[in-house]
């Protein structure tokens, strides 16, 4: 009773934000929320599932490269594709947990097959680094699309995420990078700002949001933590006040729509709001890993997604504490982007205080 009390008044809310010509179908959801605490009270069984299932993969992985499998490129790119359809099939028509996690090991090693075998297959003919990245982002926008597990449109998100990194890399594209993170960031802003609009629209978009989203989060993650670790990786990335300032929009306009949905009007009181906003935020523009980190840790508190919460929390501190430490920078500035950030995350919480207290109201 109480699960349903509070489902009623969350979509009477989210009825409410998006106006007249918003539907939704209550039993639908009702049932999918049914499923998705089943998921949840599984989860621990899942992972220890997961966990059996990977290492018995890999075991069968060891026996293949035993039986000199590594020896005919064809055979394991050609077994890698049969693992990936097969996953994708096991995981459809095999409702059991147990099924569910091998198929996502199968899924793991398909990747590992395919992109081995690829690269030994055409390393004599031309880049085989670029036809492996290629071939894998082809493979992972497949899963993306026709997937039926979230563990593996997750995966498929990562992975393509690393092919087109890798594209990068390879052909010496560094700064190429900030495009990588304005399309990251970007989707990320979008996915979180039309949540109810995108999980309505249909029930394949519904099951699959949140797999993308958190793989668009960590995605976003790794990609900024390349601009912190350039001297491991021997890249050259630049400018960056270019995603400094894109992520830092972004964040400005997530908080205008939360300014929204609260009871200031005062002109006034939104210009000085903007304005600490831009102050606080102007010494971050040199250093995009904090923006992005505080974009993800803002955008999934205000959706109440709790694992990017804490993703961005954690990449927030991990960011800041590197940033601290980087060489390039005085101790003034970074100082000065230690207080900022102090002062922002003040300023969020009074904001945020009055906003739940207007929302209550």
């Amino acid at each position: 009773m109480a699960n349903t009390n509070q489902l009623d008044a969350l979509l009477h809310g989210i009825a409410q934000e998006q106006g007249e010509g918003f539907t939704f179908d209550r039993a639908s959801i009702e049932q999918e929320a049914q499923q998705n605490s089943l998921r949840i009270s599984q989860l621990a069984v899942k992972v220890l599932v997961i966990l059996g299932g990977f290492l018995g993969a890999s075991t069968f992985l060891g026996f293949l490269v035993a039986a000199g499998l590594y020896n005919s490129p064809i055979a394991m790119a050609t077994l890698g594709i049969i693992l990936l359809a097969g996953a994708e099939w096991l995981i459809r028509n095999k409702k059991e947990s147990t099924a569910d996690s091998v198929g996502v090991s199968f899924n793991i090693i398909g990747y590992i097959l395919l992109a081995v075998g690829v690269g030994q297959l055409v390393e004599e003919v031309m880049d085989s680094g670029t036809v492996v990245a290629l071939v894998m982002a082809c493979a992972a926008t497949l899963l993306i699309l026709f997937s039926h597990s979230g563990i593996c449109t997750f995966l498929a998100v990562l992975v393509l995420n690393g092919s087109l990194l890798g594209l990068l890399f390879i052909h010496k594209i560094y700064n190429g990078a900030h495009a990588l993170i304005i399309l990251q960031g970007a989707i990320l802003i979008f996915m979180s700002l039309n949540e109810a609009k995108l999980i309505a629209a249909s029930a394949k978009l519904n099951t699959k949001y949140g797999p993308i989203r958190m793989g668009v989060i960590f995605s976003l993650v790794i990609t900024l933590g390349l601009f912190v670790h350039q001297k491991f990786l021997s890249s050259a990335i630049g400018y960056f006040w270019v995603s400094g300032l894109f992520l830092s929009g972004c964040l400005i306009y997530l908080l205008h729509r939360v300014l929204q949905n609260t009871d200031i009007t005062n002109i006034k009181t939104k210009a000085a709001f903007y304005t600490c906003c831009l102050l606080i935020l102007t010494p971050t523009v040199v250093a995009p890993s904090v923006p992005g980190a505080l974009l993800i840790l803002l955008s999934s508190f205000y959706i109440g997604h709790k694992p990017g919460f804490w993703v961005g929390l954690l990449a927030l501190a991990y960011f800041v504490i590197l940033y601290y430490y980087d060489l390039n920078l005085t101790l003034l500035a970074k100082s000065g982007v230690l207080v900022a950030s102090g002062l922002f995350f003040l300023g969020g919480f009074v904001l945020l205080n009055r906003y739940l207290k207007s929302y209550a109201n």
